[in-house]
């Protein structure tokens, strides 16, 4: 555990950097949303370090600590891409409005805020939701290495469809219906919701979050092996 600390501690420091950031966002916009935020990133964080230490107990042959932290890894990964909804938390800022009265000027009467709270706002949440992407996709990455080892890239892909359809799932179900990760330890409640709120556009919204996941991590792979000079 603690070479994994070390090997992170970039990313622990830059999560005390954004409270810090959150604290004084707090301050300047008497909002509950960076609260939020902060605990969003923190729960963006646990599936890396849970994929990593399934990975360092399987390479002690602690099977059922490699099952355990591999599980929990399963279960939080869709925290990590989550993040990208918080944007729906800009949609009451008005950056951009319309003057009727200026629809024939050089910019059509579109007129963008100035209150520089709102511009901020929006850069915070967007520094979140890359954070989210990019350690999701690397947590991503390292079960796929892992199961790649084991089985065919056939199966490894399937695996890996398979958990972007769960997360998917999961998006939904923390979005739409309210639950959290640890709310699986209530199964019959969650699955109770969720019977009674499946719809058609549950299972379009699953479906495509599902296909983002799978561009993004796509993308994300492509762009290590353009970095590093070599096939993974």
């Amino acid at each position: 555990m603690t070479l994994i600390l070390k090997k992170y501690s970039g990313l622990l420091f830059f999560m005390f950097v954004y409270c810090i950031l959150c604290f004084i966002m707090i301050i300047s916009d008497h909002s509950f949303l960076y609260i939020m935020l902060t605990w969003n990133i923190f729960l963006a964080t646990l599936p890396l370090f849970f994929i990593e230490i399934s990975i360092c107990k399987n390479k002690k042959n602690k099977h059922i600590g490699t099952i355990i932290f591999g599980v929990l890894w399963f279960i939080f990964f869709p925290n990590s891409v989550y993040m990208i909804t918080d944007f729906i938390h800009i949609t009451s800022d008005k950056l951009v409005g319309y003057d009727a009265a200026a629809r024939y000027s050089f910019n059509n009467g579109v007129v963008y805020s100035n209150d520089i709270i709102h511009w901020v706002k929006l850069l915070v949440i967007g520094i979140g939701v890359v954070y989210g992407l990019l350690i999701g996709m690397e947590s991503l990455n390292i079960f796929y290495r892992f199961i790649n080892q084991k089985r065919s890239k056939l199966i490894s892909y399937l695996i890996i469809v398979g958990v972007s359809l769960f997360s998917g799932l999961g998006v939904y179900i923390g979005r739409f219906l309210r639950f959290n990760s640890w709310d699986l330890l209530r199964p019959m409640s969650v699955l109770r919701d969720l019977v009674i709120n499946i719809n058609r556009f549950a299972i379009e919204f699953i479906v495509a979050f599902a296909g983002f996941i799978l561009i993004i991590f796509l993308f994300y792979v492509l762009f290590r092996k353009v970095i590093s000079g070599s096939s993974e």
